[in-house]
């Protein structure tokens, strides 16, 4: 009478394996039990100590391991019962071509059954990994491939301390565990994929999210700093050249070429202080805090104009009612400084004769658009590390989105930048 397979107490080398072959039933029953015994585990550990013990009921080993090919020729092994370099934790990935069984693994051989892996020449060839095999004192062993869908994604080896321990007829009970496995393993390793994948991308948001924070308190300490600076040009410098102006304005006759020279000097001046005055304004913009954001566009175009020595036709028009002036402080002055950059590269790059400024609401989001009729953006002005670099980093900083477009008819340039109209500080280190 057969001896009843006992899948709560693993058999031992030498015991029943010879003796006892299975029956397709009981081999079935094993079957199943190892179905039972993995099904629900998450651990790879804990999913391939419970396969081997109740592979062992089948086929008796002293070392079970499972390879997985990993794309660009490597592969990670798993072992039970005991570990060698093959499942080094600080260096996982191996090279497949210096796998011992790398001729199951490129498919070139459907299995191996080995009566003893010291000799046998398919386990030693030029940089082969096969040390661990005498390590561990691994004689006789089975190889059988793990297939999914056809595709092969690794391999089972089934490893004994003894010689001549193995037949054929093992090999197709190894072939079916490994055929029932296969999947599970590649639902895992699929998973763990994910599940890095997604840890890489939360860390990676982390890292932006903490850099955007940074940028922002940059931003915030770097318009602190440019008004400090604005205060002290109006304060002090600017109004030292308005007193010099004022005493120049005094002085009375001289030689005519005195006073021709001294006229100049006026001019130059008075030049000087309008220019100033446009950096007092750009560095500390007034306008954009008393009045408000269109209003803010309207000065600087007009500022614009009054320095330019050709026509140009400067219009803004506003149909979100106002509603630019609900941003947060920081980012409404980085969509206005964004603003003053677009403008400034139409006027000295495009040669334009109008330029349109329209700020709109588009659902949950504020949109600034700007027109130009000049000459229209080229493909390595997007590579510029400058004006429009410029703008690239400050919509980043904001998570704004910005783009350069083309325009055939009418010719031109069109940039626009669109941003959360719910955007702050704290919006911004979430979104």
């Amino acid at each position: 009478m057969k001896e009843t397979l006992d899948y709560d107490k693993p058999c031992t080398p030498g015991e029943r394996v010879h003796a006892l072959m299975p029956n397709a039933a009981e081999a079935l029953d094993c079957y199943l039990s190892i179905a039972r015994a993995i099904a629900g585990q998450t651990d790879y550990e804990r999913v391939l100590e419970n396969f081997a013990n109740r592979l062992r009921v089948l086929i008796a080993h002293d070392h079970l391991d499972i390879v997985l090919l990993h794309p660009k020729g490597t592969q990670i092994c798993y072992e039970v019962r005991m570990h060698t370099s093959w499942s080094h934790k600080q260096n996982p990935e191996k090279p497949t071509e210096e796998s011992p069984i790398r001729d199951v693994l490129r498919g070139d051989l459907p299995y191996i059954l080995t009566d003893d892996a010291w000799t046998d020449p398919r386990f030693h060839f030029i940089g082969a990994d096969s040390q661990p095999l005498f390590e561990a004192n691994l004689h006789s062993r089975i190889v059988v491939p793990l297939r999914v869908q056809g595709e092969l994604i690794g391999s089972l080896a089934i490893s004994s301390h003894e010689k001549n321990f193995y037949d054929e007829g093992l090999v197709v009970l190894a072939q079916g565990a490994a055929d029932l496995i296969s999947a599970y393993l590649f639902a895992l390793e699929r998973g763990k994929e994910a599940k890095n994948s997604a840890i890489a991308e939360l860390e990676a948001k982390g890292r932006e999210q903490s850099l955007r924070i940074g940028a922002l308190q940059l931003t915030e300490g770097i318009e602190r700093e440019r008004q400090r600076l604005g205060m002290d040009l109006h304060d002090q410098t600017l109004a030292d050249l308005a007193r010099i102006r004022r005493r120049m304005s005094r002085i009375e006759g001289g030689s005519p070429v005195a006073s021709n020279e001294l006229a100049a000097i006026q001019d130059e001046l008075d030049h000087c202080l309008d220019e100033v005055r446009g950096i007092v304004e750009d560095m500390k913009p007034g306008v954009l805090q008393l009045f408000g954001f269109s209003e803010a566009v309207e000065a600087h175009l007009q500022r614009c104009l009054k320095n330019m020595r050709r026509p140009i036709e400067m219009h803004v028009e506003d149909l979100a009612d106002g509603k630019m002036d609900h941003l947060q402080d920081t980012v409404r002055t980085a969509m206005f400084r964004i603003v003053q950059e677009a403008v400034n590269n139409a006027l000295k790059h495009a040669e334009c004769s109008r330029i349109s400024v329209r700020i709109a609401q588009v659902g949950g989001n504020m949109s600034v658009t700007i027109d130009d009729d000049g000459t229209g953006i080229q493909d390595t002005d997007l590579l510029s590390q400058s004006g429009i670099g410029n703008i690239k980093t400050r919509a980043d900083i904001i998570s704004a989105n910005v783009c350069f477009k083309r325009l055939e008819d009418p010719k031109g340039t069109r940039v626009r930048i669109i941003v959360p109209l719910a955007a702050s500080a704290d919006t911004l280190a979430t979104g």
